[in-house]
């Protein structure tokens, strides 16, 4: 916990006072039995009435100082506390944010979720426990001891001997149950994996009717937490009537020892009152600071969990030498005009012709090209895309289409450096991808993903997400090009309609074109439109794709994926992706006449070659 403790700044002053004003506070209440040992010898047994009195206001002086100390500690350990809990999530959230979707799928979208919430709080609490008890319990037992050595020094032994052996028993206590907690720890972000998934493929599960087999499935998940937590909390719950057992046989051992005393007049009865205190004081004191160790056993262990996110880097590991070394990216981040192939077509695509149609035209270097690019997820070594290389001049349409699982997608990651290659390079503006920070790489892309992904808030914000200078004349613009005109302005309140989280109240058709809009507001060099327009009737996405390749969208280049052949058929050059290996690349009519894969989509769709017929 403590290497995390950086992230307290900014109430560190919070930090110091807490701690030091529940020290002023154990500072009181070790004074309290001596006073009431006084009280009783001299004033009671006495008889004098003004001693007494006295002693009394001076301990209603000590319990109101006392009071006013422990308020104050608990408000700046508060304080420091939240805070230090508020910085490490928002560093938590940002390294979340900043990370690569191969670092996300490492972690897991539950875990971090876990981490960003569960175990934060465990670490502010840990924070919390530690700047309340730190100073206090031990000034207390040191206190406590060197006050019974006032009263008597055998006794002051007994005692010194007594903590040693208490604080070993609560240790050991502890050390048995982290195990445990760690076991929780991880039980807990496999239930939540599960739940997440239950819970958006709730409707799958109905439909299959495995609601049975899933309910199944989470009680013999929350059993296994259920059976580790009772552990946990058997070796904990151990503390506390052993604790008392302590405590009783230690009162025991001091009343047998100080009654001899009081017999041979060697200690007066108000002093075994405040021995019996002291003792107290003492061993509550340890139980206190092992119910802190207790909750350092899960504040360390949500800690690492917590420094593991923000300590990860996003290195990604490629087998080629240039792309391997940072200092070689940097080195040569230009495009070298004709560095790259166009193509490694599959055999039915490897001629000439194919060869000579993909080369880079002379009007200029191209925009967009990928160099022998490979990838794998999770670098197991089964490639999702294997050998691709094309290139795409600036202010040209490309098309990339193929079955499922071609690995469509992937190739659009990889474009926007959401993934790593694994070998090759992926090159934008004579730039390596790998080499551009992350800020920059996501001025060039306006995109809509093949999940309609929505905010709760209203139409206009949910647009303005794509760029947040838009005008309102730049919105109305978005919604015609994306045809969302049609139903946005007859919902209740038009650009103020609320949109719910997810876009539950809108239909599929309707959130794919809001999405659109979004991209088409957004001053961007590229659009990338993946899979965007599968929820659209055809009248809809021919109006779509009108607009798209009219050349009339901010982004003056283009990359359209699709399984639908007449949503790419038109674009400059298209890419034919089979197995995640290129197929072919060229135009339309080029690979009708040459790529096999291709003939077989269009004619599934189609059923026609036109004047090949």
């Amino acid at each position: 916990m403590f290497k995390l403790i950086r992230h307290i700044k900014g109430y560190g002053l919070y930090a110091f006072f807490g701690p030091l004003l529940k020290l002023l506070e154990a500072l009181m209440e070790t004074f309290v039995p001596f006073i009431m040992s006084g009280i009783i010898d001299k004033g009671i047994k006495q008889g004098d009435s003004a001693y007494v009195l006295r002693q009394g206001a001076l301990l209603v002086l000590i319990a109101a100082l006392g009071w006013i100390f422990a308020i104050s500690a608990q408000f700046f350990n508060a304080k420091a506390s939240m805070g230090f809990g508020l910085n490490l999530r928002t560093a938590l959230f940002d390294k979340i944010l900043s990370m690569d979707m191969e670092t996300v799928d490492r972690f897991t979208i539950p875990s971090l979720i876990t981490r960003t919430t569960t175990d934060v709080t465990r670490a502010q609490t840990g924070l919390n426990m530690f700047l309340r008890l730190i100073l206090r319990n031990p000034f207390i037992v040191a206190g406590a001891i060197i006050m019974s050595g006032v009263i008597n020094v055998r006794v002051m032994i007994i005692y010194i001997i007594l903590v040693p052996l208490i604080a070993m028993f609560f240790y050991l206590t502890l050390k048995f149950a982290r195990p445990f907690y760690k076991r929780i720890t991880s039980l807990i972000d496999s239930i939540s994996t599960f739940c997440r998934e239950n819970i958006i493929g709730v409707r799958s599960v109905r439909a299959f009717g495995m609601q049975k087999k899933e309910c199944a499935d989470f009680e013999e998940k929350t059993s296994d937490l259920f059976e580790n937590q009772v552990k946990a909390d058997r070796i904990s719950a151990l503390t506390t009537p052993l604790n008392t057992l302590l405590v009783n046989a230690c009162v025991i051992l001091v009343l047998i020892i100080g009654s001899s005393f009081v017999n041979g007049g060697k200690l007066l009865n108000g002093s075994i009152i405040a021995l019996v205190n002291y003792l107290f004081q003492i061993l509550l004191s340890v139980g206190r600071t092992a119910t802190l160790m207790e909750s350092f056993n899960k504040a360390n262990v949500s800690s690492a969990r917590i420094k593991e996110v923000l300590d990860c880097e996003n290195t990604p590991l490629k087998s080629t030498e240039t792309a391997s070394s940072p200092e070689k990216v940097n080195e040569t981040p230009e495009y070298e005009e004709g560095a790259y192939v166009a193509v490694e077509a599959s055999e039915s695509a490897q001629d000439d012709s194919i060869a000579a149609d993909t080369a880079p035209e002379a009007s200029g270097r191209p925009f967009v090209a990928f160099d022998n690019v490979s990838f794998s997820y999770g670098r197991n070594g089964k490639y999702a895309l294997s050998g691709i290389s094309f290139e795409v001049e600036k202010g040209a349409s490309l098309g990339i289409i193929g079955g499922t699982g071609s690995g469509k997608t992937t190739l659009v990651n990889l474009l926007q450096g959401i993934y790593p290659a694994t070998e090759g390079r992926v090159i934008i503006d004579g730039k390596d991808v790998a080499g551009i920070p992350a800020a920059e790489l996501t001025k060039y892309f306006s995109t809509v993903p093949q999940k309609s992904i929505l905010f709760a808030g209203t139409v206009k914000e949910n647009i303005m997400f794509g760029n947040p200078s838009a005008t309102d004349e730049d919105i109305k613009e978005a919604l015609e090009n994306s045809v969302s005109d049609e139903f946005v302005y007859k919902k209740e309140g038009g650009l103020s309609f609320l949109v719910e989280y997810g876009g539950r109240n809108l239909s599929g058709g309707q959130k794919q074109r809001l999405t659109l809009a979004r991209a088409f507001v957004r001053d961007a060099e590229i659009l990338v439109l993946d899979d965007s327009t599968s929820a659209l009737d055809y009248v809809t996405e021919s109006k779509i794709r009108k607009y798209v390749t009219s050349g009339k969208t901010r982004a003056s280049t283009k990359i359209i994926v699709s399984q639908r052949i007449s949503a790419v058929s038109v674009c400059d050059r298209i890419l034919v992706l089979d197995e995640g290996k290129a197929a072919g690349f060229g135009t339309h009519e080029e690979l009708l006449e040459t790529c096999d894969t291709y003939k077989e989509i269009w004619l599934s769709q189609t059923g026609d070659l036109g004047e090949e017929d």
